[in-house]
């Protein structure tokens, strides 16, 4: 990165005089620039101020084979731990049985890759919703909801059962689950959702969406015990399906808080592990050197000499492909150039500039945010008015 700089460099002082007399000026200075990707100088910045941003100074960077190999080991102690917290904890049980051991192990491994932000995003997502809610009552509530539905159907529910396509097997199990929904009280939850589901499948297509159109899947007119029978059944699901929709929706949306509280606490305890896979062989990735080089600025006024070091190095910043950072590391550019704004850094003429390109973003996956470029202009707007 450094050589394709300096070639850039010459090659402007090749092309005008003004450019070869700032060039003739730089030779000697070129070992004062710092150049790097930003996981580079967050590596750096920890191999200078190991005490202070509290890791062993003997450390070593994983490299890209050994992590995985650290997330497989981790995720294999960590599933064992959650099959036992699953006995005693029913938002982790719900996870595990909603989703099974292998996709719950594929979705905390995304989640240990994407660290950074998962705990934001879980959080974000809890706080909207009751803090009081299980499984049960959740269960318990879609069923009357679901009760409440069928009791309003036209004709009443004995006619809507007796019009339905009752010459198909998959309508004799609508019928079996409509027909026990008020003897579910102490069923297990894993039976109550199933339930629910089916039935609330007669009345919803796949995407949970009440059904508008003139067919009842997988249905056709040789089911039903007549056509004007047909006519009354199809007319009746349409005219109900709104009221089932609101119910589902409602349960979904509240399972899905107890889901994510469930994901929460597994995520947590499979952070745990992960960080004690690292410890033991004394070495962090790249997730960890951000967050603990971002975590050393923002207590680096509990160390001033080493924040004057700092500072009286670095007085100009500039942020190439900015549309592909992320927040974690706007955070740490902000914060190494937050001196400037307070008038305590020892810069007297400092600057930074910014350069990227919203159509250009291509690291969505590693949690850049193409949103991030505004949130800088508003906080580069603060620091030139300051």
């Amino acid at each position: 990165m450094r050589e394709r700089i300096v070639r850039e460099l010459r090659h402007a002082a090749e092309q005008s005089a003004l450019d070869r007399r700032r060039w003739l000026e730089l030779p000697d200075r070129l070992s004062e620039i710092a150049i790097s990707t930003i996981n580079t100088f967050c590596l750096s910045l920890l191999r200078e101020f190991p005490l202070e941003a509290d890791v062993d100074p003997a450390f070593d960077l994983a490299d890209e084979t050994e992590v995985p190999r650290l997330i497989a080991s981790s995720l294999d102690r960590t599933m064992r731990i959650l099959v036992n917290v699953a006995r005693g904890d029913g938002d982790v049980a719900l996870v595990l049985a909603q989703l099974g051991i292998s996709r719950t192990r594929e979705g905390l491994a995304t989640l240990l890759d994407r660290r950074l932000v998962a705990w934001a995003a879980l959080d974000r997502f809890l706080v909207r919703g009751p803090r009081d809610l299980t499984s049960a009552g959740i269960c318990a509530g879609a069923t009357e909801a679901l009760q409440r539905a069928l009791a309003t159907v036209p004709g009443g529910l004995a006619r809507f059962i007796a019009d339905g396509p009752t010459g198909h097997p998959r309508y004799a199990l609508f019928v079996r689950d409509a027909r026990r929904l008020g003897d579910l009280r102490d069923a297990p939850d894993r039976t109550i959702r199933a339930v629910l589901e089916r039935v609330s499948g007669h009345f919803l297509t796949n995407e949970g969406k009440a059904r508008k159109g003139s067919t009842v899947y997988p249905y056709n007119a040789t089911h039903y015990p007549s056509r004007d029978a047909m006519r009354r059944h199809r007319d009746a699901v349409m005219q109900t399906a709104s009221v089932v929709e609101a119910a589902m929706f409602a349960f979904n949306r509240d399972l899905n808080v107890v889901l994510a509280r469930g994901v929460r606490r597994m995520f947590g305890i499979a952070l745990d592990q992960y960080r004690r896979a690292l410890d033991e062989r004394s070495v962090l990735d790249f997730s960890d050197v951000l967050e603990k080089a971002v975590e050393l600025l923002r207590k680096m006024d509990e160390f001033s000499q080493s924040r004057f070091r700092l500072e009286s190095r670095y007085h100009h910043v500039l942020v190439d492909e900015f549309q592909d950072t992320s927040r974690a590391q706007w955070e740490l550019v902000s914060l190494l150039v937050q001196a400037w704004r307070e008038g305590l850094g020892v810069a007297t003429s400092p600057s930074i500039f910014i350069v990227g390109d919203r159509k250009q973003s291509i690291y969505r996956f590693r949690d850049a945010e193409v949103g991030v470029l505004e949130h800088a202009a508003t906080f580069l707007r603060g620091l030139c008015v300051g």
